[in-house]
């Protein structure tokens, strides 16, 4: 089974047609990358490297699982195209402005995976629905994967975990199968009809009522223990029905 996203693959703003509904999609963000350029009058060169090379977490905030765990052990670096993630703890990362408060909407990371050794059970994934990250009642809902082939869906309320898909194994996943993979996987979580739906390379995992899921508020990653990882291909769109 396919994904929204795939049946309705554009840039921009347009039109579609789903289920004899005309609907319009509002692409917010398309890609992980720098949102502002550094200053500086006298010193041009530099500030045209900052602009295009790597830079540690220039635009996101990152929330570790553990109050204990040190945040600079949870390493992020943006560049133009994507973000590395390389993780001792496990933890979260966002950008506040990747929100979406209402609607039908799909939001969808492509990562891939280094150094995974084989059956090397941490996970890493998407989020969507994020509510108070910063605070005691963090809420969000996160599709996961980990590559020995499974995958999960949770709900996260403060330091409680509602578990919504338990660890399953899918043949969609691509899986670490032998020393020096790198496999490459994509997750999205769409929401339209009333209901959520979860996804690994444009085939759907899992579906469920939009209430349960929450998915309304901050898109971002989540990355567990010990892995290293690169996300880019962000996609987080808004759609709503044309009257």
């Amino acid at each position: 089974m396919r994904t929204p996203a795939q049946r309705t693959p554009r840039s921009g703003t347009g039109t579609v047609t789903r289920n004899g509904i005309q609907k319009r999609i509002i692409i917010l963000i398309l890609a992980f990358g720098p949102s502002a350029a550094c200053s500086g009058a006298d010193a041009p060169a530099a500030d045209a490297a900052a602009e295009t090379g790597p830079a540690a977490r220039p635009s996101y905030t990152v929330r570790m699982d553990s109050p204990s765990s040190d945040p600079a052990d949870f390493r992020l670096v943006e560049d133009d195209d994507g973000i590395r993630v390389q993780t001792g703890p496990a933890g979260i990362a966002w950008r506040p402005d990747d929100v979406v408060s209402a609607g039908d909407m799909n939001v969808q990371a492509t990562f891939e995976q280094f150094d995974a050794p084989i059956g090397y059970r941490e996970a890493f994934g998407v989020f969507v629905g994020g509510i108070d990250l910063e605070g005691p009642d963090q809420e969000y809902t996160y599709l996961l994967v980990r590559t020995t082939g499974d995958v999960l869906v949770k709900r996260r309320i403060g330091e409680i975990t509602e578990t919504i898909l338990d660890w399953t194994p899918h043949p969609s996943v691509r899986a670490v199968e032998a020393e020096g993979d790198r496999p490459v996987n994509t997750l999205g979580i769409d929401v339209f009809d009333g209901r959520v739906h979860f996804s690994v390379n444009g085939d759907v995992v899992h579906v469920e009522p939009l209430a349960r899921v929450r998915p309304y508020g901050i898109a971002g990653v989540r990355v567990n223990h010990r892995l290293d990882v690169r996300v880019d291909r962000w996609i987080m769109r808004e759609t709503s029905e044309q009257s």
